[in-house]
């Protein structure tokens, strides 16, 4: 059987590949120093939680700004499509392989916008939860919830955690299926931002914007997070 000729195309900026890494080791640091607290330096380890968690909150408003003026394959207005889109993708998953998408497919691409709902979900609630007997410490904004309202936030950060872990294990198991049954390296382009298409291939109106814009809406970010938590300190 011939093999298919195949060369390189970029589809992800440095930005958004950056991106994606240090949010993943921030968030597998951020569950370490929670559970790792309790049972050590409570008071140390819970000050990196907060610490990676405002990281996160960070990383999470530089993604959403540059999900509207980012590269082309980063804006969510590229890989979010409509219900019928994503299932009819869905069923095209179990017939032969098709042309290899450009950035996220139609059922991916939902998955970075919930990925990125329920980790904001997590960091508002963690901003104000309050000490209880369950091991946490006060966010920076729990002064501005009543003691009911805090518990809630406190309760349901201990509990949507779970609901992340299975978001993440559908994503980490998607990658997997792709590269073992579609034969189609999906981790690699986020490293090297270079995906394997079919030779001569090209993505007209595919754009890539300036470092420069992306440093500068992370800057933004970052002092937004400072603000909010100079606000509650």
């Amino acid at each position: 059987m011939a093999v298919e000729p195949r060369s390189k195309l970029r589809v992800w900026d440095l930005p958004t590949r950056l991106f994606h890494w240090a949010l993943v080791m921030l968030v597998v640091f951020q569950v370490l120093t929670a559970e790792l607290g309790p049972s050590w330096d409570k008071e140390g380890w819970y000050r990196l939680h907060f610490w990676c968690g405002y990281a996160i909150l960070a990383l999470l408003l530089f993604r959403i700004a540059w999900g509207f003026v980012g590269s082309t394959t980063a804006r969510f207005g590229h890989f979010v499509k409509g219900p019928g889109a994503g299932l009819a993708y869905a069923r095209s998953l179990l017939g032969p392989k098709g042309a290899p998408d450009i950035g996220h497919n139609p059922v991916g691409g939902w998955m970075v916008v919930a990925l990125i709902l329920g980790l904001l979900v997590q960091i508002i609630t963690g901003l104000f939860a309050t000490d209880t007997d369950m091991g946490y410490s006060a966010g920076p904004l729990a002064k501005f919830a009543g003691d009911a309202l805090g518990r809630r936030m406190t309760t349901l950060h201990s509990y949507w955690i779970n609901l992340l872990y299975v978001m993440v294990a559908l994503h980490v198991s998607a990658s997997l299926f792709y590269l073992v049954v579609k034969r189609e390296n999906l981790i690699g382009p986020m490293f090297s931002g270079d995906k394997l298409v079919p030779a001569g291939m090209v993505a007209p109106g595919l754009r890539f914007v300036s470092v420069r814009l992306a440093l500068s809406l992370l800057i933004a970010a970052a002092c937004v997070v400072y603000l909010i938590v100079r606000i509650g300190g």
